[in-house]
């Protein structure tokens, strides 16, 4: 069973380097039946180098105006519409306007579109919360009224002032 061929270690070292010479003569012929058609040439370079540069610069410029998005979340999230403060709502309105503001240089990239549905967003934020609040301090009122005026209309049911604010009162509604 030792028929096995033995290769000295000069035979060996050949054999590999003939073997590293065919797969690098493949790879050479490979390649260049693959890509003998490419024109590569410096102004597709050029023009790919011109828009990473844009890009950086737009990244640069977001990340500079990242400040101005946090403080238009911080107001709004803090806004409190029971408050009647006038300059807390024109300084927002003031910061939705200038993160509006920053859509407007290139209007084409998808990037600064951005700016502009965040503006779009916050503003829903903010009205919203002045509608929930308006909402829900007409129910407060109406349900303020609505006790005011079952209380002469029921005589014995207990006065609504002695009841607890939150719950409700035990004056039966009407159908």
């Amino acid at each position: 069973m030792d028929t096995f061929f033995r290769l000295t270690m000069r035979e060996r070292r050949l054999q590999f380097l003939y073997l590293l010479a065919a797969i690098s003569v493949l790879t050479l012929l490979t390649s260049w039946i693959v890509f003998r058609n490419q024109n590569y040439s410096s102004d597709e370079a050029d023009y790919l180098s011109e828009q990473i540069r844009g890009k950086e610069q737009m990244l640069k410029k977001q990340l500079a105006n990242l400040p101005l998005l946090d403080s238009a979340y911080r107001s709004i999230v803090t806004y409190r519409p029971e408050v009647n403060a006038i300059f807390v709502e024109v300084d927002i309105e003031e910061h939705l306007n200038e993160v509006r503001r920053l859509s407007a240089p290139q209007a084409d990239g998808t990037r600064f579109r951005a700016f502009a549905q965040i503006a779009d967003f916050y503003k829903m934020m903010y009205v919203d919360k002045k509608v929930v609040w308006s909402k829900q301090s007409n129910i407060g009122l109406f349900q303020k009224q609505l006790d005011d005026c079952g209380v002469g209309m029921f005589p014995g049911a207990a006065a609504p002032a002695t009841a607890a604010p939150g719950v409700a009162s035990s004056t039966p509604r009407l159908r």
